[in-house]
Parts: C-alpha cells; structure tokens; sequence
C-alpha cells in the first residue's frame, strides 16, 4: 500500500510500504519531499489507500443522443464576464453509476458563431478546472475582499468559446458515487467522450466547430488519453446515430507530464543545468541523484509493462521521482517546484495560487446558487481522494497516442515555462525530439526561431508539420499566471494556424 506525502512540519514525507507478500527489500523513507501539483491546496493527505490493478472500463460503448442528460443554469449577465453568454451545468454520463460533471461555458467575445471551442482540463490529478478560470486563463479574477470579480483582459474566450470541465467525478463541483472511480486514462477518455456528447447535444451549433483539447500539468496525461479516445471512437463508428461526429482539430498540453519514462529522470539535470544559473544541490548530492535517476528510469520502464509487479514499479518509480529527485532540490533553502527562483517561507511556504481565495468565493452560498452547484458537491482546488486514485498512473506514459493524433492531422502544441522543476522545459523538448512518427527528421532539424509578443522576445518556438514545442522564458509552471499576454497571443495563433512564432 502507500501512504501519500502528509505534512511534517514544514516538509512532506512520502512513504511507500512493501505489500506483505514481497520478497524485495524497500525501505522506508522519510526525507523532505513536495507534493506540487496540489500547492493550489497545500493540504496534507489523510488517507491509506490500497493500490490494485483494476479492470479497465470498456472503450466500445456508443453514446445515442438520447442517453446523456444535462442540467444547466443560463446566465446572460451578472457573473464574471457580463458581456458574454455564458452557463454552468451538468453532464451526467450514461455509463456510470451517478457521475456528473460540472462545466463552466463562456462564448467567445468576439465572434461566437464562428470561433473554436475549447475545453480545458486542469492537472492534478484531481485539480479543478473551476479553479482555472479565476486564477489561469479564465474571463475574471476574484477580488480579495470576495466581493465580486475583476475582467481578465487576456482570457482564452477572447476568441474562442471554451469550457472548463472540472473531471474526474469528485474534482471540483463535479460529483458521483464513490464505488465508481476512476483511476487511468482509459477511464478518463471514455468519461470525457460522453461528456462531449451531452455537452454538444444542448449546443447543435457547436456540432462543426473546430474542437481543441487544452490542459496542464497531469492534463499531459488527460489531454492525448481524451484527444485519443474521440479519434477512436469515430474511427470504429462511422454512422450518424453512434453519436455526434467532434471535428477535433487540436490538442496543448502547458508544462505538462506526459512522457514519464524521458521527463522524471530528466528532472536531475535542471539542479545544476537551468536557465537562471542557479545551482539546487551539492556537487555530492548531484552524483546520488544521477544515480537514483537511473534506478527511476528502469522502475518506470518495468512500470509500463503488464508484468504482475508493474503496479509496484510504479509506485517506486513515483516514490524515487518525489523524494530522491525532487525533493533534495527544493529543501535547502525551501524552494518553490514550480518556480526554481522563489525561496519560500519556512512558515508560510510558497504560496497556493489563489486556492484558498477561490474555495472561499465558490463555497459562499450566494455564489453556488448562482453556479447552480449541487448540494452534494463541496468545492476543493485540489481532491486527495483523486490523487490517491491515479497514483499508479502517475507514472505511465501517454506519448503513444501522440503520434496517432499527428497522423490524423491533429495538431499538438507543447508549451513550458523555463523555470518549472516538476514538468521542466528540458524533459518535454526531450519527449518531443524523440518521438517517433512520421515527421520525426523534418522536425528535429526545423529551426528555432524568437516567440515574438507585442514586439518583445518571450521564449523560442520549434515546428514542423503539427508538432509545435514553444520554450517561454521566466515563467514557472502556470504559464498564462506569469506572462498572460504570451499565453493568450500563443493560443490564438494556435487556433488559426499561424506562425507561433510572430503570429503571422
């Protein structure tokens, strides 16, 4: 079983006990370590969870337009961003017990009729979407007194319609019944297809409209699995009433974690190779981390295999990656994962990117009845339960649907922000040169040219037939929250296809 990283004082401990029934020697550990996807909630974990290889949900089911259900508020004024239409709701997805899935719908300010959709999946796993939009690449921010919002002036809605879709059940506003988890990306693409039905059953005039699925973080893994899932769905079915048809055009994964296998051992080079010159660890402790980098790398290759100590490899591989390789580079000084040059407070540590506020505004009585939030669900940026849930999955790899998707002229955009530690620039330039597909050659050798913004020089940008890598300078791992005007010219070029680098 594991236990998950629990406060220690100012540190986190992660510890990870052999299964009675193994031979194999691992020893107990408690070192400092970070948990950092879920700083947007620095929460400890308080559970003991037992860790099973479950069978996985059917990937055949075909949704009829008559099997999802959705309930919906309309709001045409009053929250967040006045000027637009925008809704919040439900989806309840026909093949589970009694998952809902709360979305949040904002038409574009520009030309709703005709502009793309979004959908966007916050990382984790199990943080909210919700959270995204007042603190990300939403249309407002939340005012400190929680009196109210303030206009975001580079939301992603500026010209696209998007949803932020708080998933898996359990996530967010998002609810369902707990002897039905879900736990891998197959579970995820299945519940995200049937979502994108329901969804687009109440929205006929999104039926044709350019789909792109965004995400960050774990959305690395959520966005190709789902990305994937829709190609597969339409491939294997090709008559009307098998569901409606996604005209899936593009897929953008910020800082995220995809490619396990490459990016954790990558992570050891950022202590001593960054771009800001600052040197993370003692040269002594460099050679013990290029070690246990080595070990993680043969830990998550078996961890990708269907051998009966996969699962165990997995959880190694996650337990080395956490506490051998990350945390030796942010405990001494207390270090910020998500930004290398922020020293935290011993007492008030890093920082929780507008958790605590947006728990705060979204759990007022007065804002839940606006959202038309269910009794049941209970707003938290980050659910425990859900990283419990995936913490196998942590350390699979998805970048084998990277290549199927370019195949089929979806277009993949990776974009990084240079000071992140846990999903770091180099790890994901490395993923993308070494991918394997058609236009392998021809990218690698493509030229790296200025991200040119408002002209100023934001970062670097490689492409070459649908793949697109975009180094951003001096931002961590939320990119939009450091350099929002980069974030949003970025997107938009990517939605119409033009050059990322100039925008032209």
């Amino acid at each position: 079983m594991i236990v998950p990283p629990r406060q220690l004082g100012h540190h986190t401990s992660f510890i990870v006990a052999v299964p009675m029934h193994s031979t194999e020697e691992t020893p107990l550990v408690d070192r400092p370590a970070r948990r950092f996807w879920s700083k947007l909630f620095p929460v400890a974990f308080a559970t003991v969870i037992a860790v099973t290889m479950c069978s996985l949900l059917a990937c055949s089911a075909i949704f009829p337009s008559s099997a999802t259900t959705a309930t919906t508020i309309d709001l045409a004024v009053s929250f967040c961003d006045p000027t637009v239409k925008h809704e919040f709701g439900y989806i309840q997805l026909p093949h589970k017990v009694n998952d809902h899935y709360f979305y949040s719908y904002f038409e574009s300010r520009n030309n709703p009729a005709t502009d793309p959709l979004i959908v966007w999946l916050e990382g984790g796993p199990g943080a909210s979407s919700t959270w995204s939009i007042f603190n990300l690449n939403g249309p407002c921010s939340i005012n400190d007194d929680l009196s109210g919002t303030t206009p975001n002036p580079y939301s992603w809605t500026n010209n696209a319609n998007v949803v932020w879709l708080d998933q898996p059940s359990g996530v967010g506003f998002s609810y369902g019944d707990a002897t039905d988890d879900d736990h891998n990306q197959e579970d995820v693409g299945h519940n995200f297809y049937a979502f994108m039905q329901g969804f687009l059953q109440k929205h006929p005039e999104l039926h044709t409209r350019p789909l792109f699925i965004m995400g960050e973080s774990y959305g690395g893994h959520y966005v190709p699995a789902a990305a994937h899932y829709i190609l597969a769905q339409q491939q294997a079915t090709t008559k009307s009433s098998d569901g409606i048809r996604i005209n899936l055009k593009g897929i953008a994964i910020g800082n995220g974690l995809t490619d396990t296998v490459t990016q954790m051992p990558a992570t050891v080079h950022m202590a001593r190779d960054n771009s800001y010159n600052i040197s993370l660890v003692t040269p002594g402790e460099f050679l013990h981390m290029q070690a246990d980098a080595e070990r993680l790398r043969t830990k998550l290759v078996e961890c990708q295999t269907s051998s009966p100590n996969a699962a165990r490899a997995c959880l190694e591989a996650v337990q080395l990656w956490f506490v051998n390789i990350i945390g030796p580079m942010v405990t001494n000084p207390l270090r910020n994962d998500m930004d290398l040059r922020q020293v935290c407070s011993p007492t008030l540590g890093c920082g929780d990117f507008g958790g605590k506020t947006t728990e705060a505004f979204l759990n007022q009585v007065h804002t839940r009845t606006l959202m038309g939030v269910h009794k049941q669900a209970h707003f938290q940026t980050n659910n425990d339960t859900t990283f419990n849930a995936f913490i196998v999955d942590m350390a699979k790899s998805y970048v084998r649907y990277v290549p199927t998707l370019l195949a089929a002229g979806v277009r993949v955009l990776l974009y990084v922000g240079d000071a992140d530690l846990v999903c770091d620039w180099q790890g994901n330039d490395a993923w993308a040169k070494q991918l394997e597909w058609d236009g392998k050659s021809t990218y690698n050798a493509a030229a790296v040219t200025p991200l040119v913004v408002d002209g100023k020089t934001a970062g670097q940008v490689r492409s070459s037939h649908g793949l697109s890598f975009v180094r951003v300078f001096d931002a961590g791992h939320f990119v939009p929250r450091y350099h929002p005007e980069v974030a949003v010219a970025l997107v938009d070029r990517f939605l119409h296809n033009a050059a990322l680098d100039q925008g032209q």
